[in-house]
């Protein structure tokens, strides 16, 4: 009996495909690795977030009172108008780039000078809007400071890439930036602002920490990764804005019911009507933070591997549905913590708008980690536009009349119709491609 030798073509094609196996394996483990370690970093500096509003919410209603912790809130509502300008969807356009170019360090320095100069030129334009209108309009006048403060913060915010930093999955470096921000943020709150007339120190202390974090950014990114500012041609920043046209005004939209419902409160009801909304709201963001964790850290990673998407929405769902109940369960004991007597109220709100948790995570399960995976921008942006417009116009016709309650009915109704609609195009144009 003998023994075939295997030939050397067949050894050499055993081994090629056991380093393609070999190969693969680690790919994966270092995808999983990478993933973890962004998840991690997201919910610290996200965590950060809303655990630096849990520790200043309650002293700042405290000093300023309602009414002036209404006050901040109603200016940073107006500026956050100009902020989703500012920002025009970078934060899902230049991530989704990057993350295809990830190897490709030429590629990433060409999106990376082209998406701060599409910012700067967004910056301009909207400060030659934004300041006018503060000037002419008395009630803004009045309070000057808090809204130029206001501005400045979502500049800072707007220059701050931590597109770039989720594009690369290198999310550890921003956390690091992030925390260190924060921290000395959190400090001087407990330091400067001693008095309701301290009030415009908010947004100031904010932008302080938020500049902070966009100039060392730009030094790190410079050093770290090898990549230098060029400015790009006309030509270059006019592709820029019409790719991703769809995505900034699915973004741009929602602001017709989230933000107005902030601003059309303070403008029928007052800045203490703000200040209970807005407490309310703050304690809901809190939850749905976590919703924003996970989709913002596995975002990059679906990109690659699109077909873990259903078992991302299915995790989603689940999060989304038991933080619902959490909330709504939880509002009178979290209520009693934060704001003690001048909470009366506003477990109520909590438990309301909690109704819009599942909602939210549904919306980035099937908006942003499906449809726009999927390449259907375009139906992202109709539903956020028809949604948007449709309770816009209802909060400019209930807010007046029932005040916290129209704009509760607004936010949660946008939410819920914003999660429908995306579910909806998703199981009809999407679901089967995965």
């Amino acid at each position: 009996m003998t023994l075939s030798t295997p030939s050397p073509t067949k050894c050499h094609l055993v081994l090629f495909r056991g380093s393609l196996a070999l190969s693969d394996i680690s790919g994966k483990n270092r995808d999983l690795h990478q993933l973890l370690d962004n998840l991690v970093s997201l919910a610290i500096v996200r965590g950060l977030d809303y655990l630096v509003p849990l520790i200043t919410l309650p002293y700042l209603v405290r000093i300023l009172g309602i009414e002036g912790f209404g006050l901040v809130n109603y200016a940073l509502s107006f500026a956050l108008y100009f902020s989703a300008v500012m920002q025009y969807g970078f934060t899902i356009t230049a991530v989704r780039k990057i993350a295809k170019n990830r190897d490709n360090p030429k590629e990433i320095a060409v999106i990376y000078s082209e998406t701060i100069t599409a910012t700067m030129l967004l910056i301009v334009a909207g400060a030659l809007i934004y300041f006018p209108m503060v000037l002419f309009i008395n009630d803004f006048y009045q309070h000057f400071w808090l809204y130029v403060f206001s501005f400045t913060f979502i500049v800072a915010q707007a220059l701050f890439p931590l597109w770039f930093f989720r594009g690369v999955e290198r999310m550890r470096q921003s956390a690091v930036i992030s925390i260190t921000s924060k921290l000395l943020m959190l400090s001087g709150m407990f330091i400067f602002i001693k008095n309701e007339s301290d009030y415009y120190l908010v947004p100031a202390l904010n932008t302080a920490a938020m500049a902070g974090c966009a100039i060392f950014s730009a030094f790190w990114i410079s050093s770290q990764y090898d990549i230098s500012y060029k400015i790009p041609s006309l030509k270059k920043i006019k592709d820029v804005y019409k790719e991703g046209w769809d995505i900034f005004i699915s973004q741009l939209a929602p602001n017709l019911y989230n933000n107005s419902a902030f601003f059309l409160l303070g403008v029928f009801a007052g800045p203490t009507a703000v200040g209970f909304f807005s407490a309310a709201s703050k304690v809901v963001d809190i939850f749905n933070s976590a919703g924003m964790i996970i989709s913002n850290a596995f975002f990059p990673y679906l990109a690659r591997n699109k077909n873990m998407i259903p078992k991302f929405h299915k995790l989603m769902l689940l999060m989304g549905l038991l933080l619902m109940i959490l909330c709504f369960v939880f509002s009178d004991f979290i209520t009693a913590i934060l704001f003690a007597d001048k909470g009366a109220g506003i477990a109520y709100y909590i438990k309301f708008m909690s109704c819009g948790i599942l909602a939210y995570f549904m919306t980035l399960s099937f908006h942003h980690n499906g449809l726009v995976l999927a390449g259907k921008d375009r139906y992202v942006r109709l539903i956020s536009v028809w949604v948007s417009v449709f309770f816009f116009l209802i909060g400019l016709g209930i807010v007046p009349v029932f005040g916290i309650y129209g704009a509760m009915i607004m936010l949660v109704g946008a939410r819920i119709m914003m999660a429908v609609g995306g579910f909806f195009f998703y199981k009809r144009y999407v679901a089967d491609t995965f």
